[in-house]
């Protein structure tokens, strides 16, 4: 696939010209800062040191922002990538691998072949499931491709608009704001490692996937269980890569910025996602009795699906359950379902009657 530059070869000179533009106002928030720590600081040597050494420290940051910024880039995902091996994409030569390897240390079994032995079972199961890893790594890789694009995007308009936010550390009432930017400048840099991350589980899904010691026990017993085995950790899998690879970096992003658990967050949003897939799932095939045709079913599907990834992604790094971007999407995906009549409290009902009587006429429509 190609990259951001590739498909926006002009954006980069924009946000570039942009921050040429902007230039002017750091040095004039560098000016004032100055001005104002020389008149209202101590007036020693060593504080007019502090305040010119700080001065040209923020002067070199500005300048060297884009640089620092793409080698710590750089650094960040080749670390992830060639030294931790985590690639969401590369999930099925990781299966082959750990597959091959499971089968050059297996214990042979006893007895005589079963049927399952004679038609090689497990060499057509295996493929099977060798399949929907290559389905579940190209889904990854799109899903990947896509995050780096948009990491590229916050990066390139940070930059853009980093002279402003890197002058307001000039001025003590604004330096905090700049170093909640260069805090989130970094937050999105760091982003691969949430998959890095996440990639410790799938590993450890991959090598129970392909641990060969009911095959030992030989027969057709054996095999079901393999089976079995399989199919639970293909499972797992699917919703462990799914859900991790769209939200490991947000829950990495938010972990930097507050200090919370990354495991905690990416086993709350499989979790959460998982309950809440299944019941966006439940209410698509809902949707699909009810002569919604199998577009609306897969379109409730898809969008329940991705509104609970994101939502349990916002909501166990922020605490909340209220999602906008998951309500977004399941909105959009739900629209094309059943309808459910809007029905507003009756402020002049205590009783309740009012609203049984509703209920009822309702039913009889």
């Amino acid at each position: 696939m190609n990259d951001f530059n590739t498909l926006f070869p002009n954006f980069l000179n924009q946000c570039a010209e942009m921050n040429r533009v902007l230039t002017p106002i750091a040095f004039v928030l560098l000016a004032i800062g100055v001005v104002s720590s020389t008149l209202t600081g101590r007036r020693s040597p060593s504080a007019y040191l502090r305040t010119v050494g700080r001065t040209f420290a923020i002067a070199a940051v500005l300048a060297y922002l884009p640089t620092w910024s793409n080698e710590a880039a750089m650094v960040v995902d080749t670390t992830v990538k060639e030294t931790l091996h985590a690639d969401p994409a590369g999930v099925h030569d990781q299966y082959q691998k750990a597959l091959a390897a499971g089968k050059g240390s297996a214990p042979t079994s006893s007895g005589s072949k079963s049927w399952w032995d004679m038609l090689d079972g497990q060499a057509i199961f295996e493929g099977l499931i060798s399949a929907a890893m290559v389905a579940l790594g190209f889904l990854a890789s799109v899903i990947v491709f896509y995050a780096y694009l948009v990491q590229k995007f916050i990066l390139y308009v940070g930059f853009a608009l980093a002279p402003i936010f890197i002058g307001f550390l000039a001025v003590r009432t604004l330096h905090s704001i700049g170093v909640g930017f260069l805090l989130g400048y970094v937050d999105v840099i760091c982003w691969p490692l949430g998959w890095g991350a996440a990639s410790l589980l799938t590993s450890g899904l991959i090598q129970f996937m392909t641990d060969q010691s009911f095959l030992a026990s030989g027969g057709f017993t054996g095999g079901a269980g393999y089976g079995l085995q399989n199919l639970m950790g293909l499972a797992a899998l699917a919703l462990w890569l799914i859900s991790s690879t769209i939200a490991a970096p947000i829950i990495l992003q938010k972990a930097i910025a507050t200090g919370a658990q990354v495991g905690q967050g990416l086993v709350a949003t499989a979790t959460t996602a998982g309950i809440a897939g299944a019941t966006a799932g439940a209410g698509a095939a809902a949707t699909f009795g009810a002569g919604g045709g199998f577009a609306g079913f897969a379109a409730g599907a898809a969008a329940g699906g991705s509104a609970a990834v994101i939502g349990a992604a916002e909501a166990s790094t922020s605490g909340s359950s209220y999602s906008p971007m998951g309500n977004l999407v399941g909105s959009l995906g739900g629209s094309r379902g059943m309808r459910r009549p809007s029905r507003k409290p009756k402020k002049n009902d205590p009783t309740g009657d009012d609203a049984v009587r509703e209920l009822l006429q309702h039913s009889r429509n």
